[in-house]
């Protein structure tokens, strides 16, 4: 794969492995509403050299989204990733704890860990994916904080 379309591609990985993100801290009851801006910092296992510029996104969560991760899965619009379900959740503290896998054309097998306050967010996924038509094990840290009201 061109050294091009490996970047577009992991690019659009990082946008499927975003949405995941979102999806965590909302399902905090402690995570407070408003304009959050979410860091995604993703490093491929077999080209330690290869360091694609951190994924940014800001996102509006209002009090809805923060009670209903899954409505804020499902509307967020990727053409990487589709049909995500989470596995073993378990929350200890202000520690979220998961699996998740999707669909789509990324195929993506992950697990994480994230820790919050009501204003930020911090955390890891590590995640294998179909990149094309090879498997590519990716380390993420994800960073995100509150900026204030939307």
């Amino acid at each position: 794969m061109a050294q091009g379309t490996r970047v577009r591609a992991l690019r659009r990985l990082s946008a499927a492995l975003m949405a995941a993100a979102l999806s965590v801290p909302c399902a905090a009851a402690d995570m407070s509403p408003g304009l959050w801006e979410i860091t995604l910092e993703t490093r491929v296992a077999a080209q330690p050299d290869f360091t694609p510029a951190p994924f940014r996104l800001r996102q509006c969560l209002s009090a809805a989204d923060v009670g209903d991760p899954g409505a804020l899965l499902g509307g967020i619009a990727n053409p990487g990733a589709s049909g995500c379900t989470y596995s073993d959740k378990t929350y200890s503290g202000n520690t979220f704890r998961f699996s998740m896998q999707c669909a789509g054309s990324f195929g993506i097998q992950s697990r994480g860990e994230v820790r919050f306050t009501a204003d930020t967010m911090n955390g890891s996924i590590s995640a294998v994916a179909d990149v094309g038509g090879k498997k590519t094990e990716l380390s993420n840290k994800v960073s995100a904080h509150r900026l204030g009201g939307c």
